[in-house]
């Protein structure tokens, strides 16, 4: 099986768009995935119309804390668990957000859940996930998508 070349590319602006507009950093797209662990913070979300998805990132801590002090602008602020896991999943939110509306053509007629932690991540792993992979200053963080639309034969 293929990654639709479409939305990979959806997906990439979408993830290049948040982080950008949001955390004020401009992420390098990796040609190809590559394993996170250590202390990670992973997040989940299911798309159920129109199409049926599940997707997640996954985020070194050290980087989630760096976005967030550059969100609030406060070196002195205090990164809880909660803002924490609530930040990475606001990201994931706006990314497929912004991704399903490119994808339904601006109609944004869609269904997405709300943000979940991932206590077990590689749980979510499968041959039917697409990972991609992007950097910000040497740390790297991961978007997979999960589903028939984004999965073609070849």
């Amino acid at each position: 099986m293929e990654a639709n070349h479409f939305l990979q590319q959806v997906l990439e602006r979408a993830v290049s768009e948040t982080i950008e507009k949001i955390a004020f950093e401009e992420p390098e797209i990796l040609p190809d995935p590559v394993e996170i662990s250590g202390d990670v913070v992973g997040v989940s979300l299911r798309v159920v119309s129109p199409y049926l998805l599940m997707t997640m990132i996954l985020m070194p801590r050290e980087l989630a804390d760096k976005l967030i002090h550059g969100i609030y602008r406060d070196d002195e602020k205090e990164i809880n668990e909660g803002l924490l896991y609530d930040t990475v999943g606001e990201f994931l939110n706006t990314i497929i957000g912004t991704m399903m509306g490119e994808v339904t053509h601006g109609e944004r007629i869609f269904e997405m859940g709300l943000p979940e932690r991932i206590e077990k991540y590689k749980e979510f792993q499968s041959e039917n996930f697409h990972v991609s992979c992007f950097q910000i200053d040497g740390q790297i963080f991961s978007v997979a998508i999960e589903g028939d639309i984004f999965v073609e034969d070849k």
